[in-house]
């Protein structure tokens, strides 16, 4: 990524808009960083959700927007639509501040790695089978499970990073991710119906 689009530098941008603040909502967090591209939101709302998923329900309020991401570039949207119950949910502002001071540590060492790389992956006509994969994490991120919605996010960044910088390994890593992720959801599945049947 170049230095005008480097994630760490938007990250720290939030962090000192979070720290002026007293309260900080979902919109505000959008608002923050003006009329980006879908990928561009999802990046953030993802990180986001990383980084203070220990806040009750708040992957909700932070998954749900990624759905409705997905859903309007499905449907081939130019720009993004939130409802307001979901641009006025706040977020905790130190949960915010300590999730991020931890997380732009990782951030920074992450870009060390991106750069484009097998541009087939990341062309126009792919970015509807992405954002299909993307909803289906997304879905995985509302559910209300402590921790298990964590990876789903972490999936939905390596494709965000993908797509906003041409890089194929990152893409490629979303998708391994989320098949684990899948993986996952289902062997939970299957132990929540052997602990009921033993019930």
């Amino acid at each position: 990524m170049n230095s005008e689009s480097r994630i760490s530098e938007l990250v720290s941008r939030l962090m000192d808009t979070a720290a002026a603040t007293e309260t900080i909502t979902v919109g505000r967090v959008l608002q923050i960083f003006g009329v980006r591209g879908f990928a561009f939101l999802l990046m953030i709302l993802s990180i986001l959700n990383i980084v203070i998923f220990m806040v009750p329900f708040l992957s909700f309020f932070l998954g749900l927007p990624m759905v409705i991401l997905t859903a309007q570039m499905i449907i081939g949207l130019r720009a993004p639509m939130f409802p307001r119950v979901i641009r006025t949910r706040e977020i905790s502002r130190t949960a915010l501040l300590d999730g991020l001071g931890r997380a732009i540590i990782w951030i920074q060492r992450i870009e060390n790695y991106i750069k484009p790389r097998l541009p087939a992956l990341s062309a126009p006509e792919l970015m509807r089978v992405h954002a299909f994969a993307a909803l289906i994490l997304a879905i995985m991120v509302t559910l209300p499970i402590p921790v298990v919605n964590v990876p789903p996010s972490v999936a939905i960044l390596f494709l965000a990073i993908g797509i906003l910088s041409r890089d194929g390994i990152f893409i490629l890593m979303g998708y391994a991710t989320g098949l684990w992720c899948l993986w996952l959801f289902k062997s939970l599945d299957h132990i929540a119906h052997a602990v009921a049947k033993a019930a």
